[in-house]
């Protein structure tokens, strides 16, 4: 069968298909129309019986198989006599023709004894079945839509060059809608505070209309950003209000009002008006506008996201706290680091740097005297490094840090000096801490001696730290290959 095809056809292939494959003695499909399940087509011994059986939505056999995506049955003569089903009938079972995201109807089985592995099968038919059918709706809205797509990724194309600048993406914005429609005029208002700022005009002096806000309550404009909706008119003479009045500087009384939406948030609204020749704007007009806004609307959306992008950056690569590089942009860097060495044979040392005690810290001094520990050993930590090394928070109270091109003899006397400071900086601090100060262990691993991947070489520079807490605390351990 090739696609599209009517659902008359397929639905004949349907019902030849289970009686040919199955042993089965009347089948219908039932197909839901508004809030009932009415049979299109049966077939078999008691096709006349059943032709014209109609369900409600809400019958609970067919909502059951629908919900559950599964077959479900009956052969309680009770049951089936309520159902309205003659009295010919006594066993169903019903098959649903969905998917999660579409419903087209029901396979009806009757008087049939179906095995589990015959229940299968048929299952697994109507999810073809179902896939058919979605496909027939698609290709259909594809032939409705693709001139008008065409229209439009015309005119998509012209705000792409702009995106990384929103004042000139404003502008295309305008001009483009404008020669969509063929229209002389047209503005772009965003919303800031509790009014609606214009931020682009066409057709209209812009000196004029810079600076000019909508404020709440006030305009066809203000009513389709509040409401979300979007506004065809064609005549305003004919619109009661006593807010909405025509402008004497525009030719015509038609003009579309359409809200830039991206998924639940209202961004803004597009207006254009008075057409080139002076006619109304049409339903054709209004689809249109309508799909441009949505291109527009994700235009703008990612246009702020270019404008974020930095911050963002910064944001996602960074902990808040410390301001060290957090986890993720570590191994990253990390795994760039294993190819470079690995490309142009060169060593790498890892360390991993653990706060001694440190919940006993937040539990005698508490958390806002553990987050100043964090923050100026971060700081501490950052001095004593190369430009060049990156030092990032690994979680919690651990601290992780690459040290490029050093042998972990060297790594050791680099983060012995870290340890010593932090040491020295924390010492007789705290009143209720224990200890005298605030030490650090740390364990060493290099590259490719002690590992050559990310899992192996943290897993070796954790045993180090690990040993050097059996050790006392306070010390530097170098990973060694036992």
């Amino acid at each position: 069968m090739q696609l599209p095809a009517p659902a008359n056809d397929v639905h004949s292939l349907i019902v030849d298909a289970l009686l040919f494959l199955f042993h089965i003695d009347t089948v219908s499909i039932m197909v839901k129309e508004k809030k009932l399940f009415r049979t299109v087509i049966s077939s078999g011994r008691l096709r006349d019986n059943i032709a014209s059986i109609c369900m409600e939505d809400n019958n609970y056999l067919i909502s059951r198989a629908i919900e559950g995506l599964k077959p479900t049955s009956t052969n309680d003569i009770a049951e089936i006599s309520r159902l309205g089903l003659p009295d010919s009938v006594n066993s169903m079972h019903i098959f649903p023709i969905a998917c999660k995201d579409c419903t087209h109807g029901v396979i009806v089985i009757y008087n049939s004894v179906i095995s589990r592995e015959e229940a299968y099968s048929i299952l697994e038919f109507c999810k073809l079945v179902c896939l058919v059918f979605k496909a027939n709706i698609l290709h259909n809205a594809y032939d409705e839509c693709i001139n008008d797509m065409y229209i439009l990724n015309t005119s998509v194309k012209k705000l792409t060059p702009q995106l990384h600048n929103t004042d000139l993406l404003y502008e295309s914005i305008v001009d483009t809608a404008t020669e969509l429609l063929t229209a002389e005029k047209g503005s772009l208002m965003l919303p800031e505070g509790d009014s609606l700022l214009i931020k682009a005009v066409k057709g209209i002096n812009r000196w004029l209309a810079n600076g000019i806000r909508i404020k709440s309550g006030e305009g066809i404009a203000r009513n389709v950003f509040k409401n979300g909706s979007p506004l065809l008119v064609k005549d305003i003479s004919k619109i009661e209000g006593p807010r909405i009045k025509p402008k004497s500087h525009y030719k015509t009384g038609s003009f579309v009002s359409v809200p830039l939406k991206f998924a639940s948030e209202t961004m803004g609204v597009l207006n254009v008006t008075d057409k080139t020749t002076g006619e109304e704007f049409t339903e054709r007009d209004f689809n249109l506008l309508n799909h441009f806004a949505s291109y527009a609307s994700i235009s703008l959306k990612v246009s702020n996201y270019y404008n974020l992008a930095e911050q963002m950056k910064e944001l996602s690569i960074t902990d808040h706290l410390t301001g060290l590089f957090n986890r993720r942009y570590f191994q990253e860097r990390f795994t760039e680091e294993i190819h470079r060495s690995e490309r142009y044979s060169l060593v790498f040392s890892l360390a991993m740097l653990d706060i001694d005690d440190f919940k006993l810290l937040n539990d005698t001094e508490g958390h806002l005297a553990g987050d100043s520990v964090l923050k100026e050993l971060s700081r501490i930590a950052r001095e004593c490094l190369r430009a060049n090394d990156v030092i990032c928070r690994f979680g919690g109270e651990e601290f992780a840090i690459l040290m490029h091109q050093i042998h972990k003899e060297e790594a050791f006397i680099v983060t012995e000096r870290i340890r010593n400071n932090i040491k020295e900086s924390f010492s007789y601090r705290f009143k209720k801490f224990p200890h005298p100060a605030i030490t650090v262990s740390i364990g060493i691993a290099s590259f490719p001696d002690d590992g050559k991947n990310i899992n192996d070489l943290i897993k070796n520079a954790d045993t180090a730290l690990y040993k050097a807490k059996e050790l006392g605390k306070d010390r530097t351990i170098i990973f060694i290959i036992s």
